[in-house]
This record gives C-alpha cells, sequence and structure tokens, in this order.
C-alpha cells in the first residue's frame, strides 16, 4: 500500500455508535481506537471507568481483556519459533514431558478411554485442535473437579473438588492425567489450550511466562501497563467490572478489592489487563509485520505465518459445543483469521460483521475486541467492561458494521487513498 494510504482516518458511524452504548446506559464508558502499520493510532472515548465513578475513560484506562489475552501469548510463543527454542509441529511431550502418553475419552463416560492416536503438538496448542476442553464447554465438568477453570479467579472449590492451581506448572500437571476430548489435530475444541502454551513458554525460555512477556513484548512496544495483575498505582485507572442481575447493576470486580491483585497464575488464555495505548502498539505492530517505531519484535515472515490458518488439514470447521459453528474462518497463533469474506451472525464467538478475508483478531469476554485487517491496514480496538458476556451481543457487530461503512465512505471520497 502506498505511503499516501496510510493517513488519519475519521470513523464518524463508528464512534456514534459507541457513545450511542455509553448515552444509552448500556456501558458507564467505552473507548475505540484505530490506526495502521505506522503506529499512528486515533482514540475517542465516551463515559466514565464505572455507572458511579466520575472519571473519564481514556487510552490509559486499564481494562480487563480476558480472551483477547490469546494472542499475546500466541505472538510469544511465535517468538520462541522464530528463535529456534521450539517448532510448529514439535510433540508438546518434547517440552512437558508429562504429556506423552495422553488418553482420549470413548462415548460420555470420561472414566472409558483409550490411547490418543498421536501426540499433541505447538501447532494444536494454537489453534485449539490438541484436544483438551474447558469450563462451561467441553469436559467441563471433569476440569471443574480438579480445578481448572481459568480465568474465575474468585472460585471456591466445591465438595470435593480440587482448589484452583497456584501455578502454570500445577496446572500442566494436573491437565496431564486427564483424558483429551478427542485425538489430536482432528477437532477445533476452544479450551485451555492457551494457558498450557504459557507453560510451553516458560519452560523452553526458561524464564516466568510473564518475565518472557515483558522482556520480548510489553517493554520493546512501550505496553507499559498490560500484565496478569493490577498494581496499586494502577487502581485509580483501572475500569470496573458491572454485571447485571435482572434490572440491577451490581458489581462483578471492584477496582479497590480486585481479585486482580491477588495471587493468580498467568493464564495466557485470558489472565490479562490492559490499555488502549498499549493494545493498539501490539496492534500495529502485526499490521507492520513484527516491526513499530524502529524496534523489531518478529520477522515479516513470522508474523505471516502467525496470522494465516494454522489448523491441520483434518480440522475443517470450528465447531463449538453451545451449538456455533465460526463461520468461514481458520485458527492463527491464538485467534481466528476469515478464510472467505464474513457475514455478521450475532454470534458471541463468530466474526461480529461483514469483514473481508485476512482480518485476524479475537475478544474478550467481559465486552473487548480488536480485528486486525493487512488488506485496508486498519485495526479497530473497542475497550470496555460488562457481564455476563452475552449481555451485550449486538454490540460489536454494530461496531465492526459501522467501521466498515465508514471505510468504504472515506474510500469513496478519496480520503486515505
Amino acid at each position: 500500500m502506498p505511503e499516501a494510504a496510510i493517513m488519519d482516518r475519521n470513523l464518524p458511524r463508528t464512534v456514534a455508535a459507541m457513545r450511542g452504548f455509553v448515552n444509552e446506559g448500556v456501558v458507564p464508558g467505552a473507548i475505540l481506537a484505530w490506526g495502521g502499520r505506522d503506529g499512528r493510532v486515533q482514540y475517542e472515548a465516551a463515559g466514565t471507568l464505572g455507572f458511579s465513578s466520575n472519571v473519564a475513560v481514556d487510552e490509559r484506562s486499564i481494562f480487563r481483556i480476558f480472551s483477547q489475552t490469546k494472542p499475546i501469548t500466541g505472538i510469544g510463543a511465535m517468538i520462541l519459533i522464530e528463535d529456534g527454542r521450539i517448532a510448529l509441529d514439535q510433540p508438546l511431550h518434547d517440552i512437558l514431558p508429562a504429556f506423552a502418553d495422553m488418553r482420549v475419552v470413548e462415548g460420555d463416560d470420561p472414566a472409558v478411554t483409550r490411547p490418543a492416536a498421536r501426540p499433541i503438538t505447538i501447532r494444536h496448542l494454537l489453534t485449539h485442535s490438541a484436544g483438551f476442553g474447558m469450563a462451561s464447554m467441553t469436559l467441563g465438568a471433569l476440569y471443574l473437579k480438579h480445578g481448572i477453570a481459568p480465568g474465575t479467579r474468585e472460585r471456591v472449590a466445591g465438595p470435593g473438588d480440587l482448589p484452583t492451581p497456584t501455578s502454570l506448572a500445577e496446572l500442566g500437571a494436573r491437565l496431564a492425567t486427564l483424558p483429551l476430548a478427542a485425538d489430536p489435530g482432528t477437532r477445533f475444541d476452544y479450551s485451555v489450550a492457551l494457558d498450557i502454551l504459557g507453560l510451553v513458554v516458560e519452560t523452553a525460555s526458561g524464564m516466568p511466562f510473564e518475565t518472557f512477556l515483558r522482556t520480548r513484548l510489553f517493554d520493546p512496544l512501550g505496553m507499559v501497563d498490560t500484565g496478569f495483575s493490577i498494581r496499586p498505582d494502577q487502581v485509580a485507572r483501572f475500569a470496573d467490572l458491572p454485571e447485571k442481575k435482572g434490572a440491577m447493576w451490581t458489581l462483578a470486580d471492584d477496582p479497590a478489592r480486585s481479585r486482580y491483585a491477588l495471587p493468580y497464575y498467568p493464564a495466557g488464555g485470558g489472565g490479562l489487563v490492559s490499555t488502549a495505548h498499549d493494545y493498539a502498539r501490539f496492534a500495529a505492530m502485526l499490521l507492520n509485520e513484527g516491526a513499530l517505531d524502529e524496534v523489531r519484535v518478529l520477522r515479516p515472515e513470522t508474523v505471516r505465518l502467525a496470522r494465516s490458518n494454522l489448523l491441520p488439514d483434518t480440522v475443517a470447521h470450528c465447531d463449538l459445543p453451545i451449538g456455533q459453528t465460526l463461520s468461514g474462518i481458520g485458527f492463527g497463533a491464538g485467534m481466528s483469521v476469515s478464510l472467505v469474506p464474513g457475514k455478521r451472525t450475532d454470534g458471541m464467538f463468530d466474526w461480529p460483521g461483514d469483514v473481508p478475508a485476512g482480518v485476524f483478531g479475537w475478544p474478550g469476554s467481559a465486552g473487548t475486541a480488536c480485528w486486525m485487517d493487512p488488506g485496508n491496514d486498519f485495526f479497530l480496538l473497542y475497550l470496555a467492561q460488562y457481564w455476563p458476556s452475552w449481555l451485550n451481543g449486538g454490540m460489536r457487530p454494530d461496531l465492526i458494521a459501522a467501521a466498515y461503512t465508514d471505510l468504504e465512505q472515506a474510500d469513496s471520497e478519496g480520503v486515505g487513498r
């Protein structure tokens, strides 16, 4: 794309849609960030950090990004692949020997198992095709019994259940003793695979997972407020997590007494907090094929691989046990990629609107999302907070539809072209 194309773009419909959500009381506050590979970012924010707060949202406000953590973990693994420390099709048991002899559930009884047909690989972890499950989805009841419920920092173990693991090593040790839902490489199962990938990064790099991300990704990109916990000096900028129960709003997580200030293992599948400033830096780096502001994080060919379809050839569909198929997408390094022009379905996990082929990214369950579009040299980041995750299903579809209408209008007027 010629340099003249990389210009500021106004998104009036998108901004109006975001402000409408705030003005109507759907969320207390929100922020949009968008830009391209040159690293210049435009922000539009509205509202406050909570329904009872008078602190305005801005690009340094801190949000729980939940599963929007996954692309960051995926890129962490790609750094090690580029370094030659791990390989895309390397067996997991080379790095974590406890996963050498996995078994697979036969039928509906998790006690009835058979040997897995093949080893789990790094590719399988990146693309949710390892055969693992997660709470509320495949093998959810078995996982909960063994304390495996990433993202639920407030979890209290039930009678006879194990408590939550206190480290990635403990998580891995437990998971290695449980059967898989399917043979590795045969099925897409949204799962704890990215949490185990964090343990792979930790083991292969020889440093704690968060330290690795800080050293190789966050510090080089200036992502100063991204991490797996909230520090005392950040609390004043940390958004509420409102939860709607009936017609009443309560707090699922209060910044003043946040669970994110308590000890918890670094969950690569959904544990990060971040800001519009920080995540926009990450998005711009990926659009710019691994570099930003004279800092190179990855080689261009590695980034292109990360944002391509890495699913095994035997996995043709991304089906979820909640009865939803992710339409026309593949999976790259912890993030989906549209293989054909996408259509709006309003599915919680699906592409929330019409997008071109090649768009990649992943949302977070508490209201966040980031879409990156190499063909249009464009990313759109949206940060808000609400719970439960299905509450505002039309919000992200409305935003992405507005954004592409804005881009089409700008193109027709010759803006940014």
